[in-house]
């Protein structure tokens, strides 16, 4: 990519989808986070293969559990 704005675009493209969805994060160019560029997973998709990886006491229990909370409306 050679801009935010080429990156943003993509991005856009790539996660066009309809439906509810959890946003995940931003997309990064040149340090800087891209305005637009939100990484999502469709909800229907989150109950197949997922991977939580972290050290020890980074918030890997509770991650999986707010996922569950979003995708089971607990």
């Amino acid at each position: 990519m050679k801009s935010a704005e080429e990156l943003s675009k993509a991005m856009a493209a790539g996660y066009a989808f309809e439906g509810k969805s959890i946003v995940l994060g931003t997309a990064i160019f040149d340090k800087q986070a891209v305005h637009g560029a939100q990484i999502r997973i469709p909800l229907n998709t989150v109950n197949r293969h997922g991977l939580i990886a972290g050290a020890t006491g980074t918030g890997k229990t509770k991650t999986a559990l707010l996922l569950g909370k979003i995708y089971y409306n607990i």
